[in-house]
């Protein structure tokens, strides 16, 4: 009912507070008005029946009855909270209790009347005619007043608005639009490209034109706002709409993509400024729900790096599928603090568990796998910045490959049915530390394949938004007025969105089987310098003009450009036009022990030149930066003095040796 939402509760109050004689006294305002309309439409049925030419002896029998009658409606109506709330923001669940309202009191007046007076003059058509001039006048009366309401609002300090999408979406945003008078948008009409809807009307609103037109549309309705109301446009259509909007100098918003919204609940407050992953939209993913939800309803689910950017849309997006129990696990207290509330204010049916842990812990991470038997593991906790993990690099093998180790171990020993890697498309000829470790990490995970618990590894590039990605950077450069830092005009990358990534990584392990590497399509590669470009002009500037584009070079292990699979690698197609899988290689678990041992001891006897040759020995396509080469020939160098010093060389012997 009406009368119980939060904002009818508001209003209440607001009305409260004024006390005038007519809002102090309007219930039984209300129950007077609708005893008159009911007398009123029973007396309208007898003369329906009688063609206006109501006569005796169903003169007496009319008024003999109209006393048990109104008495049924009036508990029946009651019963069904029909005299509450506000009629202005009257809806379709309200119809619907004044039509149930209505048939029950035609059934209990019938025999009412049928116990009190008989029905031997009674003419039953009435009951049918009554029945439905009560429907049509006690609910016609309430939109009566909910439209006379909407269409008297006051629009002198409201912007002309249109809506771009004459969906299902446009006209949510349409009817808040209409029943809320504190948004400051004035609707005029909606804009869509298919001809079947040009001129029909949608909550009471025309569409007015496609697309090509909005220009002309704009102009001739003095339009200062755009509300993009398209849930799956693709990025080139919200890039054509976005550059129309900029050359006719008006306000844009959108919607959030379809996968972004948790709850499939539109409404004008979750519009907001276009971004640049809205530009880089493809078309809406073909997602099989039912396998997904078959995977994980009812299990216990775990997500190592929950609180990143990847694990903590996972967590997202695993809630939905309502599992038994989805344990969170993170390192970083403050990141898992934030996905701990937000999980509790969005799924606050959901079963979780916030753990604080590292994956280096190997008892903490027995101890979590003992208590809960997970059913599912997503490993997503890993170190990812090329560049600082080209100046940490033991700190990067020690957590990307001992810490993946680590947890799919003890995955294997807790008999964890599933267990998926989220890996990288540096992974692919790698020419950098943080590459070839998850590189590495892939053939650890395929070398643990049991029987009882299935590995895969699912690879995909660059994640829009991530945190210590680009976009955080490049916008905080541009609110700060500063240049925009790219690294090369040339260098390219694969860009997907963390929903995106996240659906295709949940698709993906319904697939797996063990020991397979899936690979995301992650479209066309795209220029840095454009994503720079984009994201400068959605902030309403020029680039050059307003914010300089400064190139700072290649930094230290990156590439031109990615790769998503080795030349050696065979890749196939799914069942998914978005998946592929491919064969990541064979490596059995007594090579994987041995891996393990040497690169721990290298890295922890700090040794640069041991860990690189050995991490090229593992994965003989990986290329070390200049910079891992300097640090791999010090370490050479002072692996050799240490050995002469031990065997009481000469200095110019220890100089010659060196130097050969």
């Amino acid at each position: 009912m009406i009368s119980t939402c939060p904002k009818l509760g508001h209003l209440m109050g607001d009305a409260a507070a004024v006390q005038t004689p007519i809002l102090k006294f309007r219930r039984l305002i209300i129950v007077f008005f609708q005893l008159f309309l009911l007398a009123l439409t029973y007396y309208f049925s007898f003369l329906l029946r009688f063609d206006f030419n109501l006569h005796e002896p169903f003169t007496s029998v009319f008024l003999r009855t109209l006393p048990v009658i109104v008495s049924v409606k009036i508990l029946v109506f009651s019963y069904f909270r029909l005299f509450r709330g506000w009629w202005r923001y009257v809806g379709m669940s309200d119809l619907l209790d004044i039509i149930k309202a209505s048939a029950v009191s035609a059934v209990l007046a019938f025999v009412g009347v049928y116990l009190t007076h008989g029905m031997a003059w009674f003419p039953r058509s009435v009951c049918v005619i009554d029945l439905t001039m009560t429907i049509c006048v006690i609910g016609g009366i309430r939109f009566a007043v909910r439209a006379y309401t909407e269409s008297a609002r006051i629009h002198l300090t409201h912007a002309n608005t249109l809506i771009i999408g004459a969906g299902s979406a446009g006209s949510a945003i349409a009817r808040e639009l209409k029943s809320n008078e504190k948004l400051k948008y004035n609707l005029v009409g909606f804009i869509d490209d298919d001809p079947s809807k040009q001129g029909m009307k949608l909550q009471g609103f025309k569409v007015l034109g496609a697309t090509d037109q909005l220009p002309r549309i704009i102009e001739e309705n003095e339009v200062a706002h755009i509300l993009i109301a398209i849930q799956y446009a693709t990025g080139k259509q919200i890039q054509r709409i976005v550059d129309k909007c900029r050359a006719c100098k008006v306000d844009f918003k959108t919607l959030p993509s379809y996968g972004d919204i948790i709850n499939g609940y539109v409404s004008v407050g979750l519009m907001r400024n276009v971004k640049v992953e809205d530009l880089l939209r493809r078309a809406p993913l073909r997602l099989d729900f039912g396998r997904i939800q078959e995977k994980l309803q009812r299990k216990v689910v775990l997500i190592t790096g929950a609180g990143g950017s990847i694990g903590s849309e996972l967590a997202r997006q695993v809630a939905k599928f309502k599992p038994a129990r989805l344990l969170l696990f993170d390192q970083s207290e403050n990141d898992l603090h934030k996905i701990d509330i937000e999980l509790a204010e969005s799924f606050p049916r959901l079963d979780y568990v916030a753990v604080v842990g590292d994956i280096l812990d190997v008892e903490r991470v027995r101890q979590v796998m003992a208590q809960h038997r997970p059913h599912f593991v997503f490993h997503a906790a890993a170190y990812k910045h090329v560049p600082m993990m080209e100046k940490n690099c033991f700190q990067a093998v020690t957590n990307n490959i001992i810490g993946t180790y680590n947890v799919a171990h003890q995955a294997r020993e807790f008999d964890v049915r599933d267990f998926v890697m989220i890996s990288s498309d540096k992974a692919v000829n790698p020419s950098n530390i943080m590459g070839v470790t998850k590189r590495v990490a892939e053939l650890l995970i395929l070398g643990l394949q049991h029987q009882k618990t299935h590995f895969v590894a699912v690879r995909f590039g660059n994640v829009l938004g991530s945190k210590g990605s680009v976009l955080p950077l490049f916008e905080e450069q541009i609110a700060q007025r500063k240049p925009v830092t790219v690294t090369h005009p040339e260098a390219r990358r694969y860009f997907m969105t963390i929903p995106e990534a996240v659906q295709l990584v949940l698709q993906a392990a319904t697939m797996g089987k063990g020991g397979e590497i899936f690979v995301l399509d992650m479209g066309e590669p795209i220029k840095i310098v454009d994503v720079a470009h984009d994201l400068i002009r959605l902030s309403g500037l020029e680039p050059e003009r307003d914010i300089p584009i400064v190139y700072t070079g290649l930094r230290p292990g990156e590439k031109l450009f990615e790769e998503l699979k080795l030349d050696e690698e065979g890749i196939k197609p799914t069942a998914h036009e978005k998946i592929r899988v491919l064969d990541g290689g064979r490596v059995n678990h007594r090579q994987v022990e041995l891996w393990i041992k040497e690169l721990a001891a290298r890295a922890n006897a700090k040794d640069v030149y041991g860990l690189v040759t050995k991490l090229r020995e593992i994965v003989p396509e990986y290329t070390p930066s200049p910079e891992i080469l300097a640090l791999t020939e010090e370490s050479r160098y002072e692996r050799l003095t240490l050995s002469l010093s031990a065997a009481g060389s000469s200095p110019m012997a220890l100089s010659r040796k060196a130097s050969s």
